[in-house]
């Protein structure tokens, strides 16, 4: 067809790589920039233009793009690290349009694509923020051009190649609605939203061109690969574990159009359960390397077949274990599922096309259950390298249900709940729970483990007791109902704290609401509530449904409601913001509590009075002033016996460390001469405790510091005590720190303060017991 022909129908399209890299560079950038005088720069700036920097003779503008803009070019720039080699130039493209009877029209088209095999056609739809959006309009006057624009697809590439259409909805912050997306798959438009995007433009990032197999295996499912029809190899068949599998030898040209991964980060429920890690990108340019100097990989790639496969017999072994002959690759995309080997299949695909026909060793199994195939990955990844604790967490959900253990039931309805709410488009959580090999962001920020956690502390779905599956609150007569319940419950308790304050909720992991720890102690607090609810009404909230209860909750709930409605982002984090670390889940926990408390005085879940009792400042004051008073006494005792044992030289005689008297001078040297103290005031307490127990001195200190722990029956020298105070003097030289009294701390303090002030007592009441020191008044 001749080139003036060509370029009605589609236009314009960048074909040159170079002119493709330019437009790459251009659609990367999120701001539009230029070049303006100084005396139009008023007339930009109330257009939204904002000075970037000044130049010689002109100042540089920049001015953020429209977020439709942003969007094309997001979907744009994936279809480039794609590797398309056709692509949509500009935001001016066009598709000519034939009508009976009257004149063409030519259709604005967001993006466009071509390989050798498949043509994208793109629209997209972004909002500013998270809306619900009808598409009816746009989806039916789409639906009613894929006839005129593959006319004109065919026209413009020619018949010799029957390109595969894939129709897109691309979009962002959109809610769709279930009409709208049984409307669009009923007219063959896939839909891409934010989430789908950023998981592709990951895998584009890792695997380069080759992710294109994985993309296409999305949308094109089970359709036939032409070049593929008939592909045979030889192979062997027989049986593992009962399980029918062939082995043979193919090339990653022919294994890479048939795979595909289904990946933690997408989770496509038609492939659950999804086990496999994103791909490591330096692990791919490191097998890339051993690849292209000369390197091959003596070991399988483990695949399952979704689909039967032909093979004919050639010969078989003696006793019909194994038989060869001929295998019929499947030449449907998306046919193939890698269980194990991704990286040296994906290895690939760095390096030069050459690299692409040569051998690599396959066993394939034949339509093995989804279950089946995640468990053997995990003991195949699990025998030979670490498989990281947040992806074990999410597989729980999948491996592990139906579990008789109540600990393993109770965590696989977590996981798979943690994964339906990242995917509740519209709801609190939706995109904001990472997944293994994706990189968290501000927003996305929230760990599975972290919400298993709380999940399983709070009890709504169930707590081991003796070893038996006790119900919790939102449980229901099954494991799916209970997740039908729970994920009802959370969504709606979420969605009350994420409207009482959307800012804050909106800042991520640099507010105090959507994190880790808050997440974790409103869950608790969620667990709390129900509880209360119940021993005030005497109901039980798993005859009821969940509606009711969260009707009953949010009347509980409504002091944080109004204290987070009426808070700016300063206040919140002045009320909660809480020390990094484990302790920082309860202690958020419990200051919730504390504002529910305000209304509800009788609202004291477990643990709360312990709590509060540790936050006394009248037992926080009383035990720092017995600490303090206990390390005195203990100096004091020291050194009077030795001054009495001594008299002049009690430091010299009394310490024979060397180290210690050394160490007790160079802390002195910190202070001014005048504000200098004796040099036994700059001992520490484990320095002390060494002077006691050494074994010249212990006999004159045994009667008062030997003491027993409590209940236990007691040692040679039992001076764990002193290690104890000194730990616990921490508490209050370092308050910045995590590390805060226990009520078993204080009840420890008053038994050594007032043990230790008897014994002192006693033995300056006895100036027999041997080594105490004569008191003042026996001395006069």
């Amino acid at each position: 067809m001749p080139q003036a022909d060509v370029a009605v129908y589609l236009g314009p399209l960048l074909t040159d790589p170079s002119r493709i890299k330019r437009e790459a560079v251009r659609r990367r950038k999120p701001f539009d920039e230029k070049s303006v005088s100084l005396d139009d720069i008023p007339d930009h700036e109330a257009k939204g233009w904002q000075i970037d920097r000044k130049l010689k003779r002109l100042t540089k503008v920049k001015r953020e793009k429209e977020i439709d803009e942003r969007l094309e070019n997001r979907f744009w720039m994936l279809l480039f690290k794609l590797g398309y080699p056709e692509l949509s130039d500009g935001r001016s493209f066009t598709i000519l349009i034939d009508r009976k009877g009257a004149e063409p029209l030519r259709k604005q088209v967001d993006v466009f694509g071509k390989d050798d095999e498949t043509v994208i056609v793109a629209e997209c739809k972004a909002c500013a923020k998270l809306t619900r959006r009808t598409l009816q309009k746009d989806i039916e006057e789409f639906a009613n051009l894929k006839g005129p624009i593959s006319t004109a697809v065919r026209n413009h590439y020619g018949t010799v190649v029957k390109l595969k259409i894939i129709w897109l909805f691309v979009t962002e912050n959109v809610i769709w609605s279930i009409p709208d997306k049984q409307r669009a798959l009923g007219e063959n438009i896939q839909i891409i939203t934010e989430r789908e995007l950023r998981y592709y433009a990951q895998i584009a990032e890792h695997l380069g061109k080759a992710a294109r197999y994985q993309f296409l295996a999305e949308f094109l499912k089970d359709q036939p690969i032409p070049e593929l029809k008939g592909k045979t190899v030889p192979a062997t068949k027989g049986k593992l574990g009962g399980k029918p599998f062939y082995c043979f030898v193919t090339t990653p040209r022919h294994l890479l159009k048939i795979s595909f991964v289904n990946h933690r980060s997408l989770n496509d429920p038609e492939g659950a359960p999804t086990y496999q890690r994103l791909v490591s990108r330096s692990r791919l340019r490191d097998i890339g390397e051993f690849i292209k100097s000369g390197g091959y990989f003596p070991n399988n790639l483990i695949i399952n077949f979704t689909r039967s496969v032909r093979f004919d017999k050639i010969a078989q072994t003696e006793g019909d274990s194994v038989v060869f002959g001929h295998l019929y690759l499947p030449d449907r995309y998306r046919s193939a599922w890698i269980i194990d080997g991704q990286h040296r299949l994906y290895g690939f695909s760095p390096i030069d096309d050459k690299y692409l026909d040569q051998n690599v060793v396959v066993v394939a199994f034949e339509q093995l259950a989804k279950a089946e195939e995640a468990n053997l990955f995990v003991t195949i990844n699990h025998e030979q390298k670490s498989v990281p604790k947040h992806l074990l967490d999410d597989l729980e959900g999948e491996l592990k249900w139906g579990s008789d253990v109540p600990s393993e039931r109770i965590g696989a309805i977590g996981s798979r709940l943690i994964n339906y709410l990242n995917t509740d488009v519209g709801e609190s959580f939706y995109n904001r729970i990472t997944q293994q090999g994706m990189p968290s962001t501000n927003k996305t920020c929230l760990t599975i483990p972290a919400l298993k956690d709380a999940l399983r502390r709070s009890g709504l779905l169930g707590r081991v007791l003796l070893n038996n599956y006790e119900l919790g609150a939102l449980c229901g007569s099954t494991d799916s109902e209970t997740l039908d319940r729970a994920r009802a419950a959370i969504n709606q308790y979420f969605g009350l704290v994420r409207d009482a304050n959307l800012p804050e909720w909106e800042s991520g992991r640099d507010g105090n609401l959507c994190t880790n720890v808050a997440v974790q102690a409103y869950i608790r607090l969620l667990g709390s509530l129900v509880k209360y609810w119940e021993a005030n009404t005497a109901a039980d909230a798993r005859e009821m449904a969940v509606e009711d209860i969260m009707i009953e909750v949010e009347e509980y709930l409504q002091p944080l409601v109004d204290f987070l409605e009426s808070s700016n982002a300063v206040q919140i984090k002045a009320a909660f913001q809480v020390p990094f670390g484990s302790g920082g889940p309860p202690e958020y926990y419990y200051r919730l509590c504390r504002v529910i408390q305000e209304k509800y005085s009788d609202f004291k879940p477990e643990g709360m009075e312990e709590w509060e009792e540790e936050h006394s400042e009248e037992k926080i004051q009383e035990a720092d002033i017995k600490l303090k008073n206990i390390v005195s006494e203990i100096r004091k005792y020291i050194f009077d016996v030795f001054r009495t044992t001594h008299k002049d030289l009690y430091w010299e005689k009394g310490i024979s460390d060397k180290n210690i008297k050394a160490d007790a001078y160079k802390r002195s040297l910190d202070s001014d001469v005048e504000d200098r103290l004796p040099l036994e005031t700059y001992l520490e307490v484990v320095e002390m405790k060494k002077i006691v127990e050494n074994r010249l001195n212990w006999p004159l200190f045994k009667a008062v510091f030997n003491m027993p722990e409590p209940g236990e029956k007691g040692l040679q020298k039992n001076l764990k005590w002193m290690e104890r105070v000194n730990e616990l003097r921490r508490i209050p030289a370092h308050p910045a720190r995590e590390r805060k009294y226990k009520v078993e701390d204080f009840q420890y303090i008053d038994l050594v303060h007032e043990e230790l002030m008897k014994r002192i007592k006693e033995a300056q009441a006895n100036p027999v017991l041997e080594g105490a020191p004569i008191s003042e008044d026996e001395d006069g």
